[in-house]
């Protein structure tokens, strides 16, 4: 952010939370390999398109944002997202919409940090031209995972069972 830049945070609340999945692309990041991946799978088994981001790629962007006293996976989760994104602007020119994706990062409470990388990472989001408009989606503890205006109401309890199983 630049200096001086007052912060708007309503869109911590507009653009983290629970967004329908429908016919946008769903960016998952590799936090754990195999989880990772079990997840993308059981949201394109239920019709969306999910992919998850390559991991590392994108260090240097997550470090140029981040202050460094942000635990590691911070770091690396803005990354790849930053450089997801930028290569996808890139790739489709004017075309790119940000609108068309929805970033996944749920949130826990307890005692570590990842309970603020949505928020944070919202933040930086919003800084930059554009990937403002990227909406974060973020289950959480708070409330059981729940997944009431992610997917449809009538398909979350196989939605449960599939991502249980994976």
């Amino acid at each position: 952010m630049k200096p001086g830049h007052k912060y708007n945070s309503d869109s911590l609340t507009k653009r983290i939370g629970k967004f329908h999945l429908r016919n946008k692309t769903v960016l998952i990041p590799e936090m754990n390999r195999i989880a990772a991946h079990l997840m993308a799978a059981t949201f394109r088994s239920f019709g969306s398109n999910a992919i998850v981001l390559q991991t590392y790629k994108g260090l240097d962007l997550g470090k140029k944002y981040t202050s460094g006293k942000e635990c590691f996976p911070c770091q690396i989760t803005l990354g790849d997202i930053l450089l997801f994104l930028k290569t996808e602007q890139e790739r489709l020119g004017a075309v790119f919409d940000p609108e068309n994706y929805l970033y996944f990062l749920p949130e826990s409470d307890g005692p570590c940090r990842f309970g603020m990388y949505n928020q944070f990472q919202r933040i930086v989001l919003d800084s930059l031209p554009v990937l403002d408009k990227v909406k974060i989606v973020s289950i959480t503890a708070k409330d059981g995972y729940s997944l009431d205006g992610v997917i449809e109401q009538d398909r979350v309890l196989d939605f449960r069972k599939a991502s249980y199983i994976a």
